[in-house]
C-alpha cells in the first residue's frame, strides 16, 4: 500500500519535471539615453552557435532546451532604439553589436534547482577612422526548492539582460565624441 501511494505521490512529480519547457518570453525596457550623442547606425547580429536561451542539464548528459519567442537579436535591437537617430548615409556613430553568449543554466533535483544567468555582448563604435570596443558581460546565480517557475526564469534573465544594455548605454566611450581623442 505503501508503494502504490508513493508511486502516485511521485508519477505528476516525475511527469512535470519531463516535459519540454515553452519558449521563453523576454522582454526589456528601452535604455535611458544620458548622452546628447545619438548613434546613427545599430546593427545587431547574434554570434552564438545555438539558437536556445535555456538549456536544462539531466543525468546522462541529456538536457532540454527552450528558445526564445522571439529573437534575442530583436530585443536588443529594441532596447537600443532610443540611442538611434537618423543621419545621412554612411556618417555619423556607427554601433555594431554582437550577441556573443546568453544563456541560462538550470539544473534541478527532486528537492531543488540552481540557474546560471549568462550575458557577453561585444559592442563596436566607429565613427570616421576611429572605433573603440568593449566586452560588456553579466553572471547570476539563483536556487530555490523544487522546480523553478518559468516566469522566474524569464524575470532574472531579463533583469541581467537590462543591466548589461544599461551599462552599453551608459558607456561615454561607444560615443565617440567628435571633440575627444581616445
Amino acid at each position: 500500500m505503501l508503494r502504490f501511494i508513493l508511486v502516485l505521490f511521485l508519477t505528476p512529480l516525475v511527469a512535470a519535471c519531463s516535459n519540454q519547457p515553452d519558449p521563453l518570453i523576454i522582454s526589456t525596457t528601452p535604455v535611458n539615453d544620458t548622452f546628447s550623442i545619438k548613434v546613427n547606425q545599430l546593427e545587431v547580429v547574434d554570434t552564438r552557435t545555438y539558437s536556445y536561451l535555456y538549456r536544462h542539464k539531466k543525468d546522462d548528459d541529456k538536457a532540454t532546451f527552450a528558445p526564445p519567442q522571439q529573437p534575442l537579436t530583436k530585443i536588443v535591437q529594441d532596447a537600443l532604439t532610443p540611442l538611434t537617430d537618423s543621419a545621412p548615409s554612411g556618417q555619423g556613430l556607427k554601433w555594431y553589436v554582437s550577441i556573443e553568449k546568453a544563456l541560462i543554466d538550470a539544473k534541478t533535483s527532486a528537492l531543488k534547482y540552481e540557474l546560471e544567468h549568462h550575458v557577453r555582448i561585444r559592442v563596436e563604435a566607429v565613427r570616421d577612422n576611429r572605433r573603440y570596443s568593449n566586452f560588456y558581460t553579466g553572471k547570476a546565480q539563483s536556487s530555490g526548492a523544487l522546480k523553478p517557475a518559468q516566469a522566474t526564469i524569464e524575470r532574472q534573465f531579463r533583469n541581467l539582460l537590462n543591466n548589461v544594455l544599461s551599462d552599453i548605454a551608459n558607456d561615454p566611450k561607444l560615443r565617440l565624441s567628435e571633440r575627444e581623442v581616445y
